[in-house]
């Protein structure tokens, strides 16, 4: 009789193992990732729309949790270590199965898309937005809070939102695919008693005489250079004073004859009594127009609905200006 070899007991996972401290976190197996596939941590923070110093940290932490070297690193380059390339292959793995399962709870998730608008864009005014959120209704989801666009993008390179709608976009981005879908004028809202309100549309040098509220420079930094150029050109330069929170106290304080501002043309739907709506001339409108740009992740170019969305955008003549 033959002698057999002894079983092996089946090895099993202690349960309080599941829930160690020292298990790494969905973020830094995200984070690694992005490393690994930009091989730059400058690129890879730039990809999570975080600074450098954050992206390095988690790493430090994720290494210390595994206790060994993931990458090896100097000024110029990052290479993976052998346990680094074993380590990716896994945390790839595991972020794919996590999407899966998730889809599987909820089969409709993926048929479904976050979108986010900029706050400086009267999205439920304009015809074009208004009809292609109605048309898409039953796909996407809009974000509610308000955000910036610079906020959005950085959203949306850590892959929060599936697309965007931003203003004065830079094509600065290899992960994203963008079109451009709409073009916005600026209205000024000035007293209705200036002698200004007299011309149809509004020269800039007849309304030196008033301080116009304007934003910070960091808050839309493209539309804060452009004015300060056309500022430099006018006869007397206008005097510029930090836009207030409340935007009916701004419009209050207007009617008095306190100031003036220049706004998105589809956010002038506040009637105050005492504040008058003006486009402005040729020359400064083209100048402060506002340029919309869709975008979606390069890695989604083969989705059926933002593929539907982005034929939406070129069948509606989407050059047109809102006035």
């Amino acid at each position: 009789m033959c002698n057999q070899l002894p079983v092996q007991p089946e090895y099993t996972l202690d349960n309080s193992a599941i829930y160690s401290r020292h298990l790494p976190t969905i973020k830094q197996l995200q984070y690694f990732l992005a490393v690994c596939e930009e091989g730059n941590f400058r690129k890879a923070a730039s990809r999570l729309g975080i600074s450098q110093p954050p992206l390095s940290m988690q790493i430090k932490a994720l290494e210390e949790k595994l206790q060994t070297t993931l990458f090896v690193r100097n000024t110029r380059y990052v290479l993976l270590t052998a346990q680094g390339r074993q380590f990716r292959d896994k945390a790839r793995s595991w972020l794919e199965g996590l999407s899966l399962a998730i889809s599987n709870i909820n089969p409709y998730s993926a048929d479904r898309l976050t979108i986010g608008i900029t706050k400086i864009l009267g999205f439920n005014f304009v015809p074009l937005f208004h009809e292609f959120s109605s048309r898409f209704q039953q796909h996407i989801d809009l974000l509610q809070q308000d955000y910036s666009s610079k906020e959005l993008l950085a959203e949306f390179n850590k892959n929060n939102i599936d697309l965007v709608i931003i203003s004065d976009y830079k094509h600065d981005s290899h992960q994203a695919s963008s079109l451009f879908v709409y073009q916005e004028t600026m209205l000024l809202a000035l007293p209705e008693n200036h002698p200004a309100c007299a011309q149809e549309k509004i020269d800039l040098n007849a309304v030196v005489d008033l301080p116009l509220y304007w934003c910070k420079r960091y808050q839309n930094p493209a539309l804060y250079d452009r004015m300060q150029k056309i500022i430099s050109q006018l006869s007397t330069p206008l005097v510029l004073q930090q836009k207030l929170h409340n935007f009916l106290t701004m419009l209050m304080e207007i009617a008095m004859g306190r100031g003036m501002l220049l706004l998105p043309a589809s956010m002038a739907q506040a009637h105050v009594e005492g504040v008058v709506y003006k486009r402005l001339s040729a020359k400064y409108e083209q100048q402060l127009s506002m340029d919309m740009h869709l975008l979606w992740h390069k890695s989604a170019a083969d989705n059926i609905i933002i593929n539907e969305m982005i034929g939406y955008f070129k069948l509606h003549n989407t050059a047109s200006v809102f006035v």
